[in-house]
């Protein structure tokens, strides 16, 4: 009998959040069990109090848990558990070693979406994974936290609220900070919108220098706790942003998603859902997509053609595209 699940989740922010996909079918396949996540310290915060997830462990894989050491400490402390069944998400040698019952993946394919591989796993085990797909769920303290920033803001719920993202991990999968600029003031003068931009820890500048190239006032959101940026992203109608992890966010909390793509195979890491545009430039270079993968930047260009073609116009498009479907 099940009672114990432990899945293995991931360090970036991103993975965990499309990872999130397995809970509600394990819930509805094993409706008496404990569920437990294991993710990097990176995530933790954004899955910890999360109430569909019963618990969440953090493994610190450049600390307590680095080397063959570390992870012998954290097998140990797994095994304490004693779970009944682990559900692998990372392919991790490792997670054999936790004891009980062991699913792992075996779909492969460069343009296979991380979250089809996920369910995969399940389905190879009979559990029904029909209309599963990513999701956060919020506390009453988190939405208490939201209501006072809309109100604290002057946030007018009767115009089009629209969240911008212009930043990411990796200086290569980044869009022109005075591209988001103009998108956010044509926004703002044909739809009378209002724009939430938001930045990670150190991001800042960047949201800064977007605001002051604008022409329009835009609200910075500086909140550093994810789970309350999630919250606000969800009020927003739409989000727009490069590949990372606030829009996987996005489309996990239910908000149609502009993602903005360049080097990174978005049949892979696109945001998971058929109400979301991936806009890209007809640019076409040997190397690309080269995110993920083993040399991913390796050029050594800081930025990639592929996404520098991209125009605000093409972005435009997809927005007024994404809207009338939005209405129908």
């Amino acid at each position: 009998m099940i009672q114990k699940i432990l899945v293995f989740s991931f360090s970036f922010i991103g993975d965990a959040v499309l990872s999130t996909a397995v809970i509600s079918p394990l819930r509805h396949h094993f409706p008496d069990a404990k569920i437990t996540f294991l993710v990097g310290v990176r995530a933790f915060n954004l899955l910890a109090s999360d109430p569909q997830i019963d618990q969440v462990l953090a493994y610190d894989n450049r600390g307590e848990h680095a080397g063959w050491r570390g992870k012998v400490r954290l097998i140990k402390a797994l095994r304490h558990g004693r779970f009944d069944l682990v559900v692998d998400l990372r392919d991790s040698i490792w997670s054999r070693c936790v004891g009980g019952k062991h699913w792992g993946m075996q779909l492969r394919g460069k343009d296979i979406h991380a979250v089809t591989r996920y369910l995969d796993v399940l389905q190879r085990h009979g559990v029904d994974t029909g209309g599963a797909q990513p999701r956060l769920q919020f506390t009453d303290g988190e939405m208490k936290a939201r209501a006072r920033f809309l109100a604290e803001n002057g946030i007018d719920r009767n115009r089009i609220l629209i969240g911008i993202h212009p930043g990411g991990n990796w200086a290569y999968k980044l869009w022109q900070p005075e591209n988001f600029a103009r998108i956010a003031d044509d926004l703002c003068e044909k739809w009378n919108a209002q724009i939430l931009t938001f930045a990670g820890p150190d991001e800042y500048s960047l949201q800064v220098q977007v605001a002051d190239l604008m022409r329009w006032p835009s609200i910075r959101v500086k909140e550093r706790d994810l789970r309350r940026v999630a919250a606000l992203i969800e009020m927003c109608e739409l989000y727009i942003g490069n590949d990372t992890g606030p829009m996987h966010i996005a489309a996990a909390v239910g908000t149609p998603v502009i993602a903005i793509f360049g080097s990174t195979n978005h049949h892979r890491s696109g945001p998971y859902g058929e109400e979301h545009i991936v806009v890209q430039s007809g640019v076409e270079l040997a190397c690309n997509p080269c995110h993920p993968g083993k040399h991913a930047g390796g050029c050594g260009a800081g930025s990639c053609a592929v996404i520098e073609a991209i125009t605000v116009e093409q972005v435009f498009r997809a927005i007024e595209r994404l809207r009338m479907g939005m209405k129908r």
